[in-house]
């Protein structure tokens, strides 16, 4: 008794199994910070005293002073996974948001029904160069970068393998319809049509050396590349992949970015915002978050965290906020996506929302015709940014509810937990209708028979003749985010560590999230049949991935749910998706492959046994091996015709997002087969 534990014969209630300890642990931290809470109300109440109330200890401090863990008054990251991807000598960490976790999890699901013991096989759907991605230019590039001030300009322009002017001028012309519109407005047009001028040498032979030119040529190569046929590629993938388009104009920027990092300029910020981008698409997730940290370290550096001030000019205050909130998108994409704490803080107050008005867009530096309705170009990134926001506010206020967990604990230790869960995130669901009511008419994509937009009632888009192709795309994408950001949101609900019960919320959660994932593939195979507006949209092809393998875990454990049958159909619908992209880019060839296979294993699993019930008792060591470290170089030999690493979606979906690894990406890995 004296170190703090309970004696064997203190006449302390003991729980008669695991689950039900777990269950009682569960709900004496409830307990705790429930008084916890009340205390802080009270001490709340009682500003108004001469001085505050000393006499009685917080529980926190009561925990440090009887010898209990001091952390316990902390919130713990909640479980997630530490994996080694393939070609990879490192482990890396990802959250329960993260696609990665849910994947693991319904991979021990299903090696759980088939009643197998099977370590993590390594599978190889890889594309036909993915060690060439990023690989470097030739030692000649880099030699003489020794100067800490002033580059090279004459060594950096002209090694590897660039472009002509002409050239250039082609995928510049390419960018402003499509990402300037599409992702993000943070380049004034007519200043960067001057400075790319100002650039021009040589009677207009050559031009000098210029990041942000370089990294927005590599995009517009990478994107239009992959609207392309694979035999048509040509020079621009260099006889390898779509995605290795734009690689050398990338690595100049990389190597003239680095003049900059102690000196810092809004063209800094904006070339690591879109490096961002153009790693992303090529799937180098961990880069990407690292690019998306110096953008907002980059940020605060540059004071774009405060509101301008009035003395500056109205055209020079609405860009820095739009680099804010660029930042802070990326930032929420980053975080989300992989599970990871957000990197820009929500504690201070931010600068105002980027405007809309007809007055702001005639000053951004851009021309587009007014769409009406008092909306113009800016309205749909105005519209993005307040999505993220609200996603982002239900996201923190989901997976920060709960401050106590034990090292190992899974998100819910029982159903009044998993309800607890709903309920809250339940309460976000009307601030999500309150965005799609304000969103214009005229940034809406319309539907067939009277369909609602924005909306899951299952029916088709109307794609308007006569209308801009960067205004389809900005409608296109409104809704294809929303419908992303919903399944990611709403996951954890399809569990497979604790079922939820019938007509619940939980449960309705579950189904809401397969809905958003059902209309984002009929949304994406419209758009790919009907349109080019998704042709080679790399974001498009990721969104579809997350969907179909939510799409997957949902119909293993809510085989009888009102819309199964429509999700089947959409796990269906999404191989000839990834068959229109897999003609582009090998990678989405392999993820047709692999849901086909699935697709076919799976049905044959839900044949024989009642999997609604299975699911509903997991056995204990299964919470265990979700949080726990896993290696993809792994292999398991077996003859059986179901072999439980078959069905090991783990290492498909690692496959296909970490289909790249930057140890594995220098010349001498050439005698790769080809899949």
């Amino acid at each position: 008794m004296e170190r703090g534990n309970h004696c064997s014969n203190s006449g302390a209630s003991k729980a008669s199994t695991l689950t039900e300890a777990s269950e009682e642990i569960a709900h004496l931290k409830r307990k705790v910070q429930q008084l916890e809470t009340e205390l802080k109300r009270q001490g709340s109440d009682q500003q108004t005293l001469p001085s505050p109330i000393t006499s009685s200890p917080s529980l926190h401090s009561a925990f440090i002073s009887t010898g209990q863990d001091h952390d316990l008054g902390l919130k713990r990251y909640r479980d997630g996974i530490q994996f080694r991807p393939t070609r990879s000598s490192n482990e890396t960490w990802f959250g329960p948001s993260s696609l990665y976790f849910f994947i693991q999890c319904l991979s021990k699901f299903l090696n759980l029904q088939l009643r197998k013991e099977n370590p993590v096989h390594r599978l190889h759907p890889v594309s036909a160069s993915y060690h060439k991605f990023l690989d470097v230019p030739d030692a000649g590039l880099l030699a003489n970068l020794s100067c800490p001030w002033t580059p090279p300009r004459e060594e950096v322009a002209t090694a590897g393998v660039y472009l002509s002017l002409i050239q250039e001028d082609y995928f510049l012309n390419l960018y402003w319809q499509t990402y300037h519109t599409s992702l993000f407005p943070i380049v004034d047009e007519t200043q960067f049509k001057n400075h790319y001028q100002s650039l021009l040498v040589d009677g207009g032979q050559g031009r000098r050396p210029s990041a942000l030119v370089d990294i927005m040529i590599a995009m517009c190569m990478q994107y239009a590349t992959s609207t392309m046929p694979a035999e048509i590629q040509g020079v621009l993938a260099e006889g390898k992949d779509a995605l290795v388009a734009g690689r050398w104009h990338y690595w100049r920027g990389q190597k003239l970015l680095k003049y900059e990092l102690d000196n810092p300029s809004l063209s800094t910020l904006q070339c690591h915002l879109l490096c961002a981008v153009y790693i992303c698409g090529g799937s180098f997730h961990n880069m990407m978050n690292s690019t998306v940290g110096l953008a907002v370290s980059t940020a605060y550096m540059l004071g774009l965290h405060l509101d301008p001030p009035p003395t500056m000019s109205e055209k020079d205050r609405e860009m820095r906020r739009r680099l804010w909130w660029a930042v802070y998108l990326m930032d929420s994409k980053a975080g989300m996506k992989l599970g990871r704490p957000f990197m820009l803080s929500n504690s201070y107050a931010m600068p105002s929302l980027p405007s809309d008005t007809l007055d702001a867009a005639v000053s951004s530096g851009s021309m587009f015709a007014p769409i009406g309705q008092n909306v113009t170009w800016l309205s749909y990134n105005l519209h993005m940014v307040q999505l993220y926001i609200k996603v982002r506010t239900a996201y923190s206020a989901f997976y920060d509810q709960y401050i106590y967990l034990q090292e190992g604990q899974a998100l819910w230790a029982d159903h009044e937990a998993q309800a607890s869960s709903a309920g809250l995130l339940n309460t976000h669901t009307q601030s999500f209708q309150e965005w799609v009511d304000g969103v214009p008419e005229s940034l809406k994509l319309k539907r067939q028979n009277n369909g609602q937009p924005i909306s899951t009632d299952f029916t088709s888009i109307i794609f308007e003749p006569f209308t801009p192709p960067w205004l389809q795309r900005q409608r296109l994408l409104l809704e294809h985010t929303y419908h992303h950001l919903s399944i990611n949101l709403c996951r954890p609900f399809i569990s497979f560590t604790l079922k939820s019960p019938a007509d619940s919320i939980a449960e309705e959660l579950a189904i809401r999230c397969a809905s958003h994932a059902i209309m984002l593939t009929m949304i994406t195979h419209q758009a790919l049949m009907e349109s080019t507006l998704f042709d080679g949209w790399h974001e498009a092809f990721f969104c579809q991935w997350n969907a179909v393998m939510t799409l997957v875990g949902f119909v293993m454990l809510f085989p009888s749910s009102t819309i199964s049958n429509q999700a089947k159909q959409a796990i269906e619908l999404s191989i000839s998706v990834f068959d229109n992209f897999g003609a582009k880019f090998p990678v989405a060839a392999n993820a047709a492959k692999i849901v086909r296979d699935l697709f076919v294993k799976i049905e044959v699993l839900a044949k024989p046994s009642d999997l609604a019930s299975n699911a509903a008792i997991i056995p204990q060591d299964f919470e265990a091996s979700s949080s726990s470290s896993v290696s993809i170089d792994q292999s398991l030999s077996s003859h059986d015709p179901f072999d439980a690493s078959e069905f090991n979606l783990f290492d498909m979906a690692v496959d296909i997002d970490f289909w790249n690894s930057v140890e594995a990406l220098w010349p001498e890995f050439d005698n790769i087969s080809q899949f």
